[in-house]
């Protein structure tokens, strides 16, 4: 069966060679789908509109024959009614398009394992620190396999965006911010900022690299390995240097405050009662603000540790190792 916003976006597409950039992700697709559906509604209305407003304008206009108008002490409410329900409803249609969509963006499909990248913005550059430790000007994928970037800032509000993958999201400083998508077709693509961040906003570009298999990714991702500190030993290092581990503990064991063995993506109690998943969010607050959410059985006795952005990535990029088991 043919859908509505699939006919409309196909319609648009098809318009005009090179009208729209390759879809080159799996949420591609859908991104056309809201805007082709937004584009031809607000098209259809459009006309309607001028078309009427040109009829009465030459079957209305005022004539020396034609006596001036006399108020009307009709009404009706079911055509109130009718005019404003249309729009309610299309509006309505609009939001679970976009929703859907939206979802697609930020929430990874059960079961997937994505590749996950840590994304850095700054005045006036990206870098991309990809699982495995390789860190590097440009973002480097694989086709067909999921990616999940987290994003942050270390200075002002920046946005990233690739046009032939339909995606764009903040880094925003002071927090993470995620996108998650699978590219689709392999080829080299640019990396733009949307968010106006000062003089060389411009400049701030980059490309992502989408390899066509696994063996080309990690033939790169071989390339000078070893000349950097990764994430992960920025996070062992500032553990160690910052005596995170006199009160947390990394093999399962309770101290003065809790163990972080095993404790990514869990759902850790409170006090008070309330249930808070373990993510990049909370460790950053943890880490700035400790007492603003307390484990359930712990005091509140740690005080704020001052880390830059960098440390921080490190910190979750560690705790994300310390899996269960053995």
């Amino acid at each position: 069966m043919i859908r509505l916003p699939d006919l409309l976006a196909g319609s648009l597409i098809a318009a005009g060679p090179g009208y729209m950039p390759e879809r080159a992700s799996s949420v591609a697709e859908g991104v056309d789908h809201v805007f082709g559906f937004l584009f031809w509604l607000s098209a259809f209305f459009l006309a309607i509109i001028v078309g009427f407003t040109i009829v009465f304008v030459i079957r209305y206009r005022a004539r020396p024959s034609r006596p001036g108008p006399e108020p009307s002490p009709d009404h009706s409410t079911r055509l109130e009614i009718f005019w404003s329900a249309i729009p309610l409803a299309l509006v309505f249609v609009i939001f679970a398009l976009s929703t859907k969509v939206y979802f697609a963006m930020v929430e990874s499909e059960p079961g997937a394992t994505p590749q996950r990248v840590q994304v850095t913005g700054r005045k006036w550059s990206w870098w991309f620190d990809h699982q495995g430790g390789k860190g590097s000007k440009e973002l480097h994928v694989v086709a067909g396999k999921p990616v999940e970037l987290v994003l942050a800032s270390t200075d002002v509000i920046h946005s990233l965006y690739v046009p032939e993958f339909r995606l764009k999201q903040d880094a925003v400083p002071g927090r993470f911010t995620k996108m998650v998508f699978t590219p689709t077709v392999a080829g080299t693509y640019p990396v733009l900022c949307t968010e106006y961040c000062g003089t060389n906003h411009s400049t701030m570009t980059s490309v992502v690299v989408v390899h066509p298999d696994q063996g080309s990714f990690d033939a790169w991702a071989a390339e000078g390995k070893g000349t950097e500190e990764t994430l992960l030993q920025v996070g062992v290092r500032v553990f160690e240097e910052k005596g995170c581990s006199a009160c947390h503990s990394v093999d399962g064991s309770e101290g003065v405050g809790p163990s972080l063995k095993g404790i990514w993506g869990r759902e850790e109690q409170m006090v008070g009662g309330a249930a808070v998943r373990v993510d990049e969010n909370y460790i950053r607050e943890s880490i700035v603000k400790p007492g603003a959410k307390i484990r359930a059985g712990f005091e509140d006795m740690m005080p704020p540790v001052p880390l830059d952005d960098r440390e921080i990535q490190g910190i979750v990029a560690y705790v994300q190792s310390l899996k269960e088991g053995p």
